[in-house]
């Protein structure tokens, strides 16, 4: 947030705002290509990419714990880029905007 502080409720509620853009705007949904748990994911450059785990995703994967990610979502991820469904923004500052589930298959 910029700007001098306001009144607290309106300072919270822009704390608010700043957390839901950070975590939720430009997240889409996508399905990994091997075991069809669902993600939020959003490119934020070529090397960045954000992934939030759902619950179902966390379920179905066999490989969520593993430190380094799992392969098979890696890829997903990939192919989306690569069909330009999931789109790296030219500007790190550009907040993309993604679709609501990628197309399995």
């Amino acid at each position: 947030m910029t700007g001098p502080a306001g009144r607290p409720e309106e300072l919270a509620a822009a704390t608010m705002a700043d957390r839901r853009a950070q975590l939720e705007d430009g997240l889409s949904e996508l399905d990994c290509g091997h075991c069809g748990g669902v993600v939020r994911v959003k490119k934020n450059s070529l090397a960045h990419t954000s992934i939030q785990w759902t619950a179902d995703a966390v379920r179905r994967c066999p490989a969520y714990a593993i430190r380094d990610g799992c392969p098979h979502l890696r890829r997903s991820v990939d192919s989306a880029v690569a069909d330009g469904w999931l789109e790296v923004p030219e500007d790190p500052l550009e907040i993309p905007r993604g679709r609501l589930v990628h197309p399995s298959g």
